[in-house]
């Protein structure tokens, strides 16, 4: 599988994109804070233009078509040649791109559009990252044209809980993708079935950064001073909104959200207080992914 290089270090210079031609060896940008639960909905145009459309036929960056009605990024085969969109650090504010690992993203997700299936090869998503082979794309596994039951949309999760490979020019390495940083780049890439025509349509929409999804740990305490209140403290992971909830009483009721205790994002510590009374009351901390949407300048 051959990518390219050359594209990195792609700033923005009135209406160009300038590209920082090199090889291997290449100084690209520092890391930027990506986002858990960065969500692109390629909502209009501009956010559209911001992404890459490469077209391996001829080896050119392009910009995505736009649909305005159903609004959503696509492009058209050449041939049997393979389609790439690629989001760097021009997207958005660079939420796609930096530290997978220290922002806990547990998968890249998107919905796809075929528009012949009978065109489809596969669809696959490759990080441009540092890894345990140094800075190089790092592919997931692919989703052949049989895991798709029709032409049209599909939802697609690229996890890492699963290998992700290195394409060392014999073979394909597994790797472990929690392991890969410093991400300067995605791309989801289209192949079609070897001799096709070309011209049939494929698209991209909702790519998301998925947050892992898992309960904070707590901290309990009850106060020294008078009166006494017991306080529940906790830290919301990355991409993750979190709420306090009560047992009812009886019991069999089940649990309810505390009044002005839901929607409670991080990064910071969150602290919940309540008097302490005689009677035993039961609190519990659920999480839940929040998506940011991502507007591109």
């Amino acid at each position: 599988m051959m990518y390219r290089f050359w594209r990195l270090g792609r700033v923005k210079c009135g209406w160009l994109a300038v590209l920082a031609a090199g090889v291997l060896g290449l100084a690209g940008p520092p890391a930027r804070a990506a986002m858990a639960g960065a969500w692109e909905t390629f909502s209009d145009e501009q956010n559209t233009n911001a992404w890459i459309a490469y077209d391996y036929a001829d080896g050119i960056d392009y910009a995505p078509f736009f649909d305005e009605t159903e609004e959503y990024a696509y492009f058209t085969y050449t041939e049997d040649y393979k389609v790439g969109f690629i989001a760097d650090n021009l997207v958005g504010t660079g939420e796609f791109t930096g530290d997978y690992p220290a922002e806990q993203i547990a998968a890249i997700s998107c919905w796809v559009y075929i528009g012949d299936l009978a065109e489809l090869y596969s669809v696959d998503c490759a990080l441009y990252a540092d890894g345990p082979y140094g800075k190089q794309f790092y592919v997931s596994a692919f989703f052949g044209s049989d895991y798709f039951s029709k032409s049209g949309w599909e939802p697609l999760f690229f996890s890492f809980d699963q290998p992700w490979y290195y394409d060392d020019g014999t073979t394909y390495q597994p790797v472990d993708p929690r392991t890969l940083t410093a991400v300067e780049l995605i791309e989801i890439t289209f192949t079609p079935i070897r001799g096709s025509a070309g011209g049939s349509e494929v698209g991209l929409d909702d790519v998301t950064l998925e947050p892992t999804v898992a309960a904070p740990g707590l901290v309990t305490s009850v106060t020294a001073a008078t009166p006494r209140n017991f306080q529940l403290a906790f830290t919301p992971g990355p991409g993750l909104e979190c709420r306090v909830e009560q047992l009812k009483t009886p019991p069999a009721a089940g649990w309810e959200e505390v009044t002005g205790q839901t929607g409670i994002k991080g990064p910071g510590q969150h602290v919940f207080l309540t008097p302490a009374g005689p009677t035993p009351e039961f609190f519990r901390v659920g999480a839940d992914p929040f998506y940011t949407t991502v507007y591109s300048e």
